[in-house]
């Protein structure tokens, strides 16, 4: 009984989250979709800075914790406009 009343209020949580996200203005949206990008595309460079160093074509001069503060740094960027874009979104529907 207890994992039915578990799963109905996950399903209650997953349904607010997307109406909230689908009823953003267009300028929170767009620092989603900017901040989205910006993510994705420093992983890519993570990820082959990773590959490189592995292959032996780059040696960072064994500098191997610049791509996990790509991936740090990246991440609190995302967030950073994560909340930023819903904070932006309150102001502007008061």
């Amino acid at each position: 009984m207890n994992e039915k009343n578990t799963t109905s209020r996950f399903r209650a949580l997953v349904n607010f989250a997307r109406k909230s996200f689908t009823e953003l203005n267009v300028h929170s949206k767009l620092i989603l979709k900017i901040g989205s990008i910006v993510f994705f595309a420093f992983l890519l460079l993570a990820l082959f800075i990773s590959v490189s160093y592995m292959t032996g074509l780059s040696y960072f001069n064994g500098q191997v914790k610049i791509i996990e503060w790509i991936v740090l740094y990246s991440f609190r960027f995302w967030v950073m406009l994560v909340f930023g874009s819903l904070i932006l979104d309150i102001l502007i529907r008061r």
